[in-house]
């Protein structure tokens, strides 16, 4: 439980300091690279293998048995993509593991949840609701990604406390 909480530190001060830094909510977490000096962009990595390695130990034990492989998957995922970071050119192969891990990361990490404790599958729900009412009103909605992701991290992290 203590590795959890550490990760939830560590994720929340890199995100607050971004965000002050970046000046506002980024478009999506891994974007918050781009705000980050050149000389600094491996601090997006090394917050990222921090939160993914003091996940695994709690978030595989309260896992179900048989969807431990998922939560594993998840973990791996998030490792590859604070293995490549987020670049600007989307024909490199570093963007598309990186966008590629996400996604699998993401719905690891949700299908965990909806066969282990499926009333946390709300915030998803509440997430795709507003979403769906954005693109409805004709509105774009610059940081839905970000949010998407503080979707799976918050679920995540409010599972592993939970259980």
């Amino acid at each position: 439980m203590i590795t959890i909480c550490c990760a939830i530190i560590v994720l929340l001060a890199y995100i607050v300091c971004l965000c002050y830094r970046g000046g506002g909510v980024p478009s999506s977490l891994s974007a918050t690279v781009f705000d980050l000096p050149t000389g600094w962009r491996w601090l997006w990595t090394v917050v990222i293998y921090v939160v993914a390695f003091l996940c695994v130990p709690h978030y595989i034990e309260v896992t179900g048995e048989n969807t431990q492989f998922l939560a594993f998957i998840a973990i791996a995922a998030l490792a590859f993509v604070g293995a490549a970071p987020l670049v600007k050119d989307k024909t490199e192969l570093a963007y598309k593991v990186h966008c590629g891990a996400a996604v699998v990361c993401g719905v690891c990490s949700q299908l965990v949840l909806a066969f282990n404790l499926p009333v946390l599958s709300f915030l998803l729900v509440f997430w795709l609701a507003f979403d769906v009412f954005t693109k409805l009103q004709g509105n774009k909605w610059p940081t839905k990604t970000f949010w998407a992701e503080m979707v799976c991290f918050g679920s995540t992290f409010i599972y592993c406390l939970v259980k």
